[in-house]
């Protein structure tokens, strides 16, 4: 009896030792496990792999966070052909309206304090000079007197600089707008001179309509802030002004006269805005 007993106490304590022996095993191979995944997941990335940042979900991540970004207008300096100037804006509607009709593109721009006509403009002196030699055989006798000649002079605009503060995606598209006006402007000037002095122009004006009309697209899809809706109304003037030269500018492309001249005033009303413009965002 007692060896039977003394039997049945040994086999429980192996069994015992047998179950304790396992459950080591068990959370040992837990904790190794464990330790290889955390390593797996934070190890650093190799050369030219991608790190992936989990989102953080704080509200500096979305397009509604504000952020304050710099507008810069670059400095221009025009030249320009003047056909005169006037006290009343009739006046000089009728002389601009005169002008169109003999084939010459006129435009009136913003008193300051008088309202000048201009018949060209250009982006070096050169260019100007040959634009009012084509123009003058035109106008004499009719809107200019006979021994009257066209003014060709130089118009100054001012760097201007500001910053914007708001929803990041409505000043990202108002500072993108300001920038690709700049661009197309720069480029309208490069293709009239290029186009005064009988050079192939390299202005590829089919792209600056597309650029022209994404911002324009992208502008109107934004309810602004009421911060940012000064500088998002003139953003869209300057945009829509610009892209009215754009067209009127590659639909003269092949010397269509008439088509010249329309296309020139639209130049000159884009400029005249862009300068309205730029001084009512400073006020």
């Amino acid at each position: 009896m007692r060896r039977t007993r003394l039997g049945q106490a040994r086999a429980l304590s192996s069994r015992l030792m047998f179950v304790l022996i396992a459950l080591a095993f068990v959370g040992s191979g837990y904790l190794i496990g464990r330790y290889f995944l955390a390593s797996l997941l934070q190890r650093t990335p190799k050369d030219g792999e991608p790190v992936i940042t989990p989102p953080t979900g704080g509200p500096g991540n979305g397009t509604n966070a504000p952020i304050t970004a710099s507008i810069q207008l670059s400095p221009l300096t025009l030249y320009k052909v003047q056909i005169g100037a006037y006290s009343s804006r009739e006046n000089a509607d009728r002389i601009a309206n005169a002008a169109l009709q003999k084939g010459v593109g006129a435009a009136v721009m913003s008193p300051d304090p008088l309202y000048k006509v201009y018949c060209g403009m250009a982006g070096s002196k050169d260019a100007a000079t040959r634009m009012s030699t084509s123009a003058e055989p035109k106008l004499k006798g009719s809107v200019v007197g006979k021994d009257d000649k066209l003014y060709v002079g130089s118009l100054s605009v001012d760097a201007r600089s500001f910053s914007i503060t708001g929803p990041k995606a409505q000043v990202e598209a108002i500072q993108n707008a300001y920038g690709t006006s700049d661009r197309a402007l720069q480029s309208l000037l490069s293709f009239w001179d290029s186009k005064a002095m009988g050079e192939t122009s390299q202005v590829t004006l089919s792209t600056m309509a597309t650029d022209l009309a994404t911002v324009k697209t992208n502008l109107g899809t934004l309810t602004p802030d009421t911060a940012l809706k000064k500088s998002y109304d003139s953003a869209v003037a300057i945009v829509t002004a610009l892209e009215d030269a754009v067209k009127a500018a590659n639909e003269s492309v092949g010397g269509d006269g008439v088509k010249t001249a329309t296309a020139m005033a639209s130049f000159m009303g884009s400029v005249d805005t862009l300068i309205q413009e730029a001084k009512r965002l400073s006020e």
